[in-house]
């Protein structure tokens, strides 16, 4: 591990490693070896390309519990942490936001809507609510100062005790919903619009010439192409920054 005062990292499992590799990629290309980047994983899952450490866990088959799980074993060793979702891609260089008087920064929901409570199976708690109602944070994108294992280990217990679909899906944004209304307040709010960006079609190499020029630091991919979306974002950041240099 270098001595850089930030670590960026991130929750993979699986046999298929494509996606946080494009993520580490991006992040090399934008940062080179001035961030730590360590990958939280389990003990089958290939190592990913160019991290600087691979931290591995006895975790659950349940996805959403194993992220919580992974979050809360780690033991940060810089000042800052971004946890980020693997899907995703930094366009810009990731710079902290300054003055921040909490340990633990939150990406608020931007883009609300009213919830299919039958997708991917019959969720009761959503019917008829609205995205914002329910789950008013995204979980791609949290800063922490220090260590702050408690607070992962918080959402953990919450989420082992929700009904079992949330271990499946949803599960991690429901928690942090959850600690929030019973009265967790050491938190400040991200800018979303520039640390969890949230992009949904393939990019245009204008549109990403405008994220770029409005100091948009970190996109996140959505949707059932969001692979392909990864691999050509990456392919135009590259062009970008290669033309610059």
């Amino acid at each position: 591990m270098n001595n850089s005062f930030l670590t960026i990292a991130f929750f993979w499992v699986g046999e298929n490693i494509e996606i946080p590799n494009t993520l580490v990629k991006s992040i090399r290309l934008i940062m080179g070896n001035n961030v730590n980047v360590v990958q939280l994983t389990n003990h089958m899952t290939k190592e990913v390309n160019k991290v600087d450490a691979i931290k591995r866990y006895e975790l659950p088959k349940a996805i959403m519990l194993a992220r919580l799980m992974a979050y809360s074993k780690f033991e940060n060793e810089t000042q800052y942490t971004f946890f980020c979702d693997a899907d995703s891609i930094f366009i810009n260089k990731l710079v902290v936001p300054k003055d921040t008087v909490k340990n633990i920064l939150l990406a608020p929901r931007l883009q609300d809507g009213k919830i299919n409570h039958n997708y991917p199976e019959f969720y009761e708690e959503f019917v008829g609510k609205r995205a914002n109602e329910v789950m008013p944070f995204l979980f791609g994108a949290i800063i922490t100062k220090g260590n702050q294992k408690l607070f992962f280990k918080d959402l953990l217990d919450i989420c082992l005790n929700l009904p079992y679909r949330f271990h499946r899906w949803y599960g991690d944004q429901y928690a942090l919903s959850q600690i929030v209304n019973k009265g967790f307040n050491e938190y400040e709010m991200l800018d979303a619009n520039i640390y969890l960006n949230v992009i949904r079609e393939p990019l245009s190499y204008e549109y990403l010439r405008e994220l770029l020029l409005r100091n948009v630091q970190f996109i996140t991919f959505k949707g059932p192409q969001s692979k392909i979306y990864l691999d050509s974002a990456l392919n135009m950041l590259e062009d970008f920054y290669n033309k610059d240099n």
